[in-house]
C-alpha cells in the first residue's frame, strides 16, 4: 500500500509539474501578445498625435484661404457695383486677354 501511495504521489507531482508548466508557457504567450498589443497602441497614438497636427495645420490654412476669399468676394462686389460701363468693359477685356496668353503660354 505503501508503494501505491508513494507511486500515486509520484504521478500527481508529475501532473501537477505539467500543469504547471503549461499554464507558464500559457502566460508567456500571453504577456508576449500583451506587449505586441502595447506597442501596436503606441504606434497608433503616435498616429493619431501626428494625424491631428496636420488636421490642425490645415484647418490653419484653411482659415487664411478663407479670410483671402472674403477679402477678393468683397473687392468682386464692390467692383461689380461699380456704376462706369467703360472700367468693367476694360476689366472684362483685360481678364480676356490674360486667359487669350495664357492659352498661349501653354500651347507653345
Amino acid at each position: 500500500v505503501s508503494k501505491e501511495n508513494a507511486d500515486f504521489l509520484s504521478r500527481q507531482r508529475q501532473e501537477q509539474t505539467q500543469i504547471v508548466s503549461q499554464q507558464d508557457e500559457a502566460l508567456d504567450q500571453l504577456s508576449a501578445s500583451a506587449q505586441r498589443l502595447g506597442n501596436t497602441a503606441q504606434i497608433i497614438n503616435s498616429e493619431l498625435r501626428e494625424q491631428q497636427k496636420m488636421l490642425e495645420a490645415l484647418d490653419e490654412d484653411i482659415d487664411k484661404e478663407t479670410e483671402k476669399l472674403n477679402f477678393v468676394m468683397k473687392r468682386m462686389g464692390r467692383l461689380l457695383k461699380t456704376s462706369d460701363n467703360k472700367q468693367l468693359c476694360l476689366i472684362i477685356g483685360l481678364i480676356a486677354l490674360i486667359v487669350v496668353l495664357i492659352f498661349l503660354v501653354i500651347n507653345t
